[in-house]
């Protein structure tokens, strides 16, 4: 906490007049709440959206004290936009919770992506969360956003499987579905932490989606290193292969 902190606020001040920046990447940082407040009044002058991404690694070591990324960086994130907080994660043992609190940024109002190796395609999409183009190559996020983009994702709710009243859910405690909503479609994410490959079914609320089930029809589209297309009927046994799972469209 110095003058080179007054260095730093006054040479983003800079970039912002001079270059026309529109937000900042940080990796980790040393500085605090206050600095941080200074920065985002900076980049949101003139009414300029001022993004902020925040990545780190985690902290659950002896070096950075046992901690983790979350209540390391608590205190900025109001100034904040999305996380990118999945660097040394093991996305393959962590539990759905550690996805939720340490990960995913939702329990504080935030986006988030998944970083090592690619993370778990599957999984992430339980949190609305890809990997980051192009940091894997064996896990492009490109199909899934295709898919976002041709189902009309913006504009959608998001519903969580920690949401009591989640209008989709499977029959197997291990296997997790989370809805995105909207007038007359659905997109339902599934994402298995069971031991082994499992089958479920489908519990699905028709009247909190708006949709008939007489008419209704549910499509996998293909995705790359995904899935492949399939369909399924509503009272179907679906097959969902350890630490994988499914995009599903309900419409």
């Amino acid at each position: 906490m110095s003058r080179w902190h007054n260095y730093y606020v006054e040479g983003m001040n800079w970039l912002v007049k001079n270059v026309g920046i529109d937000g900042i990447y940080l990796d980790d940082v040393a500085f605090d709440r206050v600095t941080m407040k200074r920065i985002k009044r900076i980049l949101t002058q003139n009414g300029a959206p001022g993004i902020i991404d925040l990545h780190s690694a985690n902290q659950f070591n002896k070096s950075d004290g046992f901690n983790n990324s979350a209540n390391l960086y608590m205190e900025h994130f109001p100034y904040l936009n999305r996380l990118w907080f999945g660097e040394y994660f093991d996305y393959e043992k962590s539990d759905p919770g550690f996805f939720l609190t340490e990960v995913s940024g939702i329990p504080f109002g935030l986006m988030g992506e998944m970083l090592q190796d690619g993370g778990n395609a599957w999984r992430g999409m339980v949190y609305g969360m890809t990997n980051r183009i192009p940091w894997s190559d064996n896990a492009d996020p490109r199909p899934i956003w295709k898919v976002w983009d041709d189902f009309g994702m913006e504009g959608s709710e998001m519903i969580g499987y920690w949401v009591k009243d989640c209008p989709v859910k499977t029959s197997h405690a291990q296997v997790l579905a989370t809805v995105y909503k909207k007038n007359g479609a659905t997109l339902v994410s599934l994402a298995s932490w069971a031991e082994k490959n499992e089958t479920v079914k489908l519990a699905i609320d028709w009247k909190k989606l708006g949709i008939d089930p007489a008419k209704a029809t549910i499509t996998a589209p293909a995705i790359n290193n995904f899935q492949e297309a399939a369909t399924f009927r509503p009272d179907d046994v679906i097959p969902v292969e350890k630490n994988k799972g499914w995009l599903l469209i309900i419409k």
